[in-house]
């Protein structure tokens, strides 16, 4: 079975350092116009990819921008509209992405009575009010922590927040275990943690472009991230992925889908799709997906280099590696390729040999994407 992402392009601002497609311009009948171009979309998947048959979902993720932005009953018009090309019942995951000024018990009891969505994700980012200023967050601290207690309190049991390290150049250690601390005082079962990244064309790009704001030094990321992973290992966490963590059961499948190369349908602006050996993507512009929603797409068909290339990437990143079993499904010249390469990084002590797979080292974990990168 497939996964389903829809993308809910809308925000009330926009965040120093995100490069995520969103819009602060929009109105009433712009979302209502954006409901029925998803279904649109949705119908010409169905035609051109499924021969007009509903299509069984494990997954559903509705993320953003900010979709809490938008009230319930969009929701489930929306679900209800695609009802008629997608088969939701079977569903083992619907998550939901969610900011915490807008979680009030009538926004979650609403969200959980009249929608699928049994999985919240939200968008914390930091406990502390000065970390939310500097990023130019809507909520605060307090109302990060009531969003938590009140997801509780109206029965949701699987529970995600996203935090991001690396928020100030120097002493933001104790900060980041302040941050830690209280996530674990509230049960959290999931969370992902993510270093500040400098994104082109982001407010924060341009802030450090005029010495305006100083990112972390490398030092301090590393320092940060072991951080982490003590606080994972003390407090029963897995680190699945190198930017996620979960108590035992509470895995993500999802995103743990993208990494294992499951198909995926992306709906919405901006949104990417996975199905078969094709990748294709919509307009990152509003109203240009309001004006053709299925005809402005880009798309590409991968080799088997590509393929390889992609599992290798995304593998590294988890703490199952790259298995042995997999790779001996691509042709034998990339598999020469990954035995000459492995070799080579094992020596230098980045990846680990295990009985089934090649693993990142536990001390090179934050160098992930860059072992990643001398695989192809």
């Amino acid at each position: 079975m497939a996964g389903l992402y829809i993308h809910i392009p809308f925000c009330r601002r926009k965040c120093v350092y995100c490069a995520f497609y969103s819009t602060t311009a929009f109105d009433d009948a712009k979302v209502e116009a954006y409901r029925h171009a998803l279904a649109e979309e949705a119908r010409w998947f169905s035609e051109h990819y499924l021969d007009g048959r509903k299509a069984a979902l494990e997954t559903l993720y509705i993320g953003g921008g900010t979709p809490s932005l938008l009230p319930v009953d969009f929701y489930v018009r929306l679900i209800a509209d695609l009802e008629t090309f997608f088969n939701f019942s079977d569903c083992r995951e619907v998550s939901f992405e969610a900011n915490p000024e807008h979680l009030d018990y009538g926004y979650l009891r609403d969200l959980r009575q009249y929608t699928p969505v049994r999985r919240l994700s939200i968008g914390v980012q930091s406990f502390r009010d000065d970390d939310l200023k500097r990023l130019n967050r809507c909520h605060t601290g307090k109302e990060a922590v009531q969003a938590v207690e009140n997801a509780w309190r109206i029965g949701f049991e699987n529970l995600s927040a996203d935090l991001i390290y690396g928020l100030w150049e120097e002493g933001g250690s104790v900060r980041w275990k302040e941050n830690l601390a209280c996530l674990e005082a509230l049960g959290l079962p999931h969370f992902s943690a993510y270093a500040l990244s400098l994104e082109p064309r982001t407010r924060l790009w341009k802030q450090v472009e005029q010495g305006k704001a100083r990112m972390a030094s490398d030092e301090e990321l590393e320092l940060e991230y072991r951080e982490l992973q003590c606080f994972a290992k003390e407090h029963g966490y897995l680190l699945y992925e190198i930017s996620n963590l979960a108590k035992p059961g509470f895995e993500a499948i999802h995103n743990s889908n993208y990494w294992r190369n499951i198909p995926y349908v992306g709906l919405g602006a901006s949104a990417h799709s996975y199905w078969g050996k094709e990748r294709f993507w919509n307009t990152a512009c509003l109203d240009d997906y309001l004006k053709d929603a299925t005809g402005a797409k880009g798309r590409e068909v991968l080799s088997e280099e590509d393929v390889y290339h992609e599992y290798v990437m995304t593998a590294l990143r988890t703490i199952g590696g790259v298995k042995k079993s997999k790779l001996s499904g691509f042709s034998e010249s990339l598999q020469q390729e990954f035995r000459l390469r492995v070799v080579h990084e094992m020596e230098a002590g980045n990846l680990v040999e295990k009985e089934d797979a090649y693993v990142v080292a536990e001390d090179r974990r934050l160098l992930t994407d860059l072992i990643a990168g001398t695989f192809f």
